[in-house]
């Protein structure tokens, strides 16, 4: 892009080696209306005052100074105007040479009126106060260890009305494996009703941010909108001004203004009927983690540009929060889960047996156990090989988590062996649970042999239930593989189906 000074490159250079602070290039950048700006250069560049070349770089840079004309000193002094609807004022020699914050004074006062000053201020106490209010959100979202608590954190900075103000937000998950995105968190009123309400009480009890951010974690807020959300999914269609075609591109958040939307999942969802609406992928890296909706369907106020920036920087350390604690998430999986069957390691598994035996010790409930064993399966590693040893354990793992109970705590013991707590479970309960497990075991191909405790009827202490069960389980091998050993009784056989 041309400048006037591009015909004088020696002046151009020093203009741009001139140092501004960024407090007064961001002032002259809101300025309420344009200024105009000449100026008369003296043939030495060494001659023009370091204020002239800051005021000259300030009217180079995208603002409200705009540089129009520059010519040649006749007199080698040089001078500079500036002029806003018909008012101005001009500098020439040693005036320059005043600093810059002394000179921007004289500018703005001499270019506008007292009323136009009031105007910059709400501007800048606006960007100050949702700047602060960002922060304080930002940080909570950076203590937080919870991807979820976050996630609320960011959808409260985006429809408080201390932060972007929005009427409300809704944040979709993106599933990778079938291209679509599905609804998650929601903040914002069901209807508009319920939007005074909830607009009146803030304002009644002067909720601050840190309130609202705590209301919305504990779920303190109505559920109707985000119930709706949750039951929502949302994919790109084939036009290629689809919103969210458009949106997991690589680009800024952007503002859609079309009734109804082009996409149809969101046309069916009823979203979009605000007459504007924001649509922003978090994607860190490239990478798409979701999708943020935000409109303001009850007060209809039009979405600023200023709004749509600060929505973007928003979303930007949303997304670095929302990876780094994903990434947090993943490590401590791999501290507790056995990666080859996805069930607890060994070491996770004797912290919830620790839990599970005060538990029942307290509450004087019954508590049983499960040694589960697979049976030759040194034969399958030694004539098959261990990737063929891998897929029956991987296979076995599965058949545990879908056959077991929700709340019975299953890890791998190691090797293959297998061990299940199963709480609030007595001894008929348990032999019934251990024939059904051998049963299912044995469709997929899997021979287990299972030794079983129960506590109190077994041991004295729900401490012994694994030596109990670890002898049971010797007896049932001895007795011939594939069968079920209690405390009381003789081994019995896994019978098929």
């Amino acid at each position: 892009m041309t400048s006037p000074l591009d015909a004088f490159p020696a002046h151009e250079r020093q203009v741009k080696l001139a140092s501004v602070a960024p407090y007064l290039a961001a002032m002259f950048a809101h300025l309420p209306r344009p200024v105009q700006v000449e100026v008369e250069l003296p043939a030495d560049p060494g001659r023009l005052p370091i204020t002239a070349r800051q005021l000259l770089k300030l009217a180079l840079a995208p603002g409200q100074l705009e540089l129009r004309d520059a010519r040649p000193s006749a007199d080698g002094l040089p001078r500079l105007w500036f002029a806003a609807d018909g008012r101005a004022i001009g500098f020439a020699g040693m005036e320059l040479a005043d600093d810059l914050r002394t000179l921007t004074l004289r500018i703005l006062t001499a270019v506008f009126e007292p009323a136009d000053f009031v105007q910059v201020l709400e501007v800048f106490a606006l960007q100050s106060a949702n700047l602060a209010t960002l922060q304080k959100i930002v940080g909570h979202m950076l203590r937080s260890t919870d991807v979820d608590e976050a996630l609320y954190a960011m959808l409260s900075g985006i429809t408080s009305g201390y932060g972007l103000g929005f009427n409300r937000a809704a944040l979709f998950i993106h599933d990778e494996e079938r291209q679509q995105f599905v609804g998650a968190k929601a903040i914002g009123p069901a209807d508009e009703h319920e939007a005074h309400r909830i607009w009146e009480e803030i304002a009644y009890e002067d909720k601050t941010i840190d309130r609202l951010i705590e209301d919305y974690s504990a779920e303190h807020f109505d559920s109707r909108f985000q119930q709706h959300v949750q039951r929502l999914v949302l994919r790109a269609g084939p036009a290629d001004d689809d919103e969210l075609h458009v949106a997991v591109a690589p680009a800024p958040p952007l503002i859609y203004r079309r009734t109804p939307p082009v996409n149809p999942s969101l046309a069916a969802a009823g979203l979009g009927q605000a007459g504007e609406l924001v649509l922003a992928a978090i994607a860190p890296h490239g990478k798409v983690l979701g999708l943020v909706l935000a409109d303001n369907v009850y007060s209809r106020a039009p979405v600023s540009p200023d709004q749509l920036t600060t929505f973007r920087f928003f979303l930007d350390q949303t997304a670095l929060v929302w990876e780094n604690l994903s990434l947090l998430r993943r490590v401590e999986q791999l501290a507790r889960f056995d990666s080859l069957t996805g069930v607890f390691n060994r070491r996770e598994f004797e912290a919830r047996f620790v839990d599970e035996q005060s538990r029942a010790l307290r509450s004087m409930a019954t508590l049983s156990l499960m040694l589960i064993d697979i049976d030759r399966f040194k034969q399958v590693n030694d004539l098959e090989g261990h990737a063929a040893g891998d897929e029956v354990l991987r296979r076995l793992g599965g058949i545990l988590r879908q056959t077991l109970r929700t709340h019975d705590v299953l890890g791998r013991f190691g090797g293959d062996e297998f061990v299940v707590l199963l709480p609030n479970t007595g001894r008929d309960a348990l032999a019934l649970a251990a024939r059904r497990l051998g049963q299912v075991a044995s469709q997929g191909g899997i021979s287990l042999s299972i030794g079983c405790a129960s506590w109190p009827g077994d041991c004295a202490d729900p401490a012994l239930l694994l030596p109990t069960a670890d002898a049971n389980l010797y007896r049932a091998k001895r007795a011939g593989r594939r069968r079920v050993c209690l405390s009381e009784g003789e081994p019995f056989v896994i019978e098929a189906p």
